[in-house]
C-alpha cells in the first residue's frame, strides 16, 4: 500500500502554474504525478498524455475511478468531474507538465547539472552523481529519465528541493533539448559528443551539433559548460559560448589532457592527466575515459576536488547494458544493449580490438535504428569495421544490419564466420550453439533489436559483473 504524502498543490494552484482552466472543485489536493491511470490514487493529479495509438483523454475516467484528484486533459472532448475532483483544460498535457516541472524547479536555489550528448549521458550522468556523492548527498535523474515527461516527473516527484542536481537531457528531433532545458535551468551542463544518433529526426550532424548545444546554451555567464575536446563540433560550439568552458579529453585542445591510457587487468583503464594526475576508471573503454573526465571537472566546480573526486571514482560501478562484463559457464559477455547508433558501436568495438581473451572472440551487432536515409551508408561502415577488427565469429542480427552483413561477408577470407540472423531469438539459438568455455562475446545494438535477449541466452539474470 502506498504510503500517503501530505498535499503539496491545490487545483487552483496547479492551474496558475500550467495555464489551465478549471472545472470542478479548485481545492482538490494534490500530492503526486502521475501519467499511469491505472495506478492513480487519491492526491495524484493524472496528465493525460497522448501515447502512440491512444489518447490521453481517453483514459481520464478510469484515473478518477481510481481515485485522483485532478485530471490534466487536453481541450477536445468532454470529461466528467467527480465531486470533489477537478479537470484542468490546456492546449497540451505534455507541455503543461513540462511548465509544471519548471514553476518546481524556479522554486529551487540549489546547482543543477545537465547532460546530453548522441552517446555516454546516462554513464556520464551516473558518474557524476556518484563523485559528487563524495561531498553529500544528491539527486539524479532516475535511469534515463531524459524526455519532456521523464524530466519533468523526476522533478515533480521531490518533495524538497535538493542539495544539488544531476540530470539528463536527450532529443530525437529539434526543440526538444531547448525544451528540456528551459525545465531544468542548469547552472553547469555537459555534452558527452555529437554522432549519428536519431537522424531521421534532425538529418545531418550539424543539426544534432544544434540541438545538442542548446543546452549549453542556456548555462548563465557565470556556469560552466564541459565539452569533449576532442569533438570538434564541440569544439566549435563551445568558442561561441558565454559562459566559462571546460574541454576535456586526448588532445590538444583540451583543458583537462590526458597523456597516457592503459586498459587495466579489471577491463577498465587507467590515466594520467598532463599535469601528473593520475586515476582509474573502473569500466572498459577509452570512450569512459571522457566521461570520467566530465565528471571529475563537474564535481570539481561544485566543491569535490580533483584528487578526492578520482579516489571516488574508483568505486563506479558502471551502468546496466553499458558495455558491462558478465560470465557464465566460462564465456565472457560483455553486454552494451541498452542501445547502438555509430558512434557508440565505434567505441565498443575500439575496446573490444584491445581485450586479449584466453579463447575466441566473437561479435553480435544488431541493427542501429532511426539513421534515415544514411542507415545503409552506416551498417556498410560497420561491417567494413568488423573486417578490419577479425573476431572468429560475426554475427549481425536484424534488418538494417543485413548491409553491415554483406560487407562484412564480402571482405572476409572465411564467409563461414560472418553470419545473419533475422532477429535477437535467432541470433541466441545461433550464439548459444556456437560458444565454449574460454570465448569472449561482445553484444550491442539498439533497443528496438531486443539484444539483451542474446545476453540472457549466454548469461542468466542475476549474474554478477565481472572482470576481465
Amino acid at each position: 500500500m502506498r504510503e500517503v504524502t501530505v498535499a503539496r498543490w491545490d487545483a487552483a494552484d496547479l492551474a496558475r502554474r500550467i495555464g489551465a482552466t478549471i472545472e470542478g472543485d479548485a481545492g482538490a489536493l494534490v500530492s503526486t504525478v502521475t501519467t499511469d491511470s491505472r495506478t492513480a490514487r487519491e492526491g495524484d493529479v493524472f496528465f493525460a498524455l497522448d501515447g502512440a495509438r491512444v489518447r490521453g483523454r481517453e483514459f481520464v475516467s478510469a484515473a478518477f475511478g481510481s481515485g485522483c484528484s485532478v485530471a490534466v486533459v487536453d481541450n477536445e472532448g468532454a470529461a466528467h468531474v467527480p465531486a470533489g475532483r477537478a479537470v484542468l483544460r490546456v492546449d497540451d498535457p505534455l507541455a503543461a507538465l513540462g511548465r509544471f516541472a519548471e514553476s518546481v524547479r524556479l522554486e529551487w536555489t540549489c546547482p543543477v547539472i545537465a547532460i546530453t550528448g548522441s552517446a555516454g549521458k546516462t554513464t556520464a550522468k551516473e558518474m557524476t552523481a556518484h563523485v559528487l556523492e563524495a561531498a553529500g548527498p544528491v539527486f539524479k535523474s532516475p535511469g534515463n529519465f531524459n524526455t519532456v515527461e521523464g524530466l519533468s516527473r523526476a522533478i515533480l516527484a521531490l518533495t524538497e528541493p535538493p542539495r544539488i542536481a544531476v540530470l539528463e537531457a536527450g532529443a530525437s528531433k529539434p526543440g526538444e533539448i531547448e525544451r528540456l532545458a528551459r525545465i531544468a535551468r542548469p547552472t553547469s551542463a555537459a555534452i558527452t559528443l555529437i554522432g549519428a544518433a536519431h537522424l531521421e529526426g534532425f538529418g545531418t550532424l550539424a543539426d544534432v551539433a544544434r540541438e545538442k548545444g542548446d543546452l549549453l546554451r542556456a548555462v548563465e555567464q557565470n556556469g560552466l559548460a564541459v565539452v569533449n575536446g576532442d569533438d570538434p563540433y564541440l569544439l566549435d560550439l563551445a568558442a561561441k559560448l558565454d559562459c566559462r568552458v571546460m574541454r576535456v579529453g586526448f588532445g590538444p585542445a583540451c583543458d583537462w589532457r590526458v597523456v597516457r591510457r592503459e586498459t587495466i587487468a579489471e577491463g577498465g583503464s587507467r590515466f594520467r592527466l598532463a599535469n601528473g594526475i593520475e586515476g582509474v576508471v573502473p569500466v572498459p573503454g577509452e570512450h569512459q575515459v571522457r566521461n570520467a573526465l566530465t565528471a571529475l571537472a563537474l564535481a570539481a566546480e561544485h566543491g569535490v576536488p580533483l584528487e578526492a573526486g578520482i579516489e571516488r571514482l574508483a568505486s563506479f560501478s558502471g551502468v546496466a547494458g553499458r558495455l558491462v562484463l558478465r560470465e557464465h559457464a566460462g564465456v565472457l559477455v560483455a553486454d552494451d544493449t541498452y542501445n547502438a547508433n555509430p558512434a557508440s558501436m565505434a567505441a565498443a568495438l575500439a575496446w573490444f580490438g584491445e581485450v586479449r581473451a584466453p579463447g575466441r572472440r566473437a561479435v553480435a551487432l544488431g541493427d542501429m535504428l532511426e539513421l534515415g536515409a544514411q542507415s545503409s551508408q552506416f551498417h556498410r561502415e560497420l561491417g567494413k569495421q568488423i573486417a578490419e577488427l577479425a573476431p572468429d565469429f560475426a554475427l549481425f542480427v536484424g534488418r538494417e544490419s543485413r548491409a553491415a552483413f554483406e560487407e562484412a561477408a564480402g571482405r572476409a577470407g572465411d564467409k563461414s564466420s560472418i553470419r545473419h540472423a533475422e532477429d535477437s531469438d535467432m541470433a541466441a539459438r545461433i550464439l548459444v550453439d556456437w560458444v565454449r568455455p574460454g570465448d569472449t562475446v561482445l553484444v550491442k545494438g539498439s533497443r528496438g533489436v531486443r539484444m539483451e535477449r542474446v545476453v540472457r541466452a549466454l548469461v542468466p539474470e542475476g549474474e554478477p559483473p565481472h572482470a576481465l
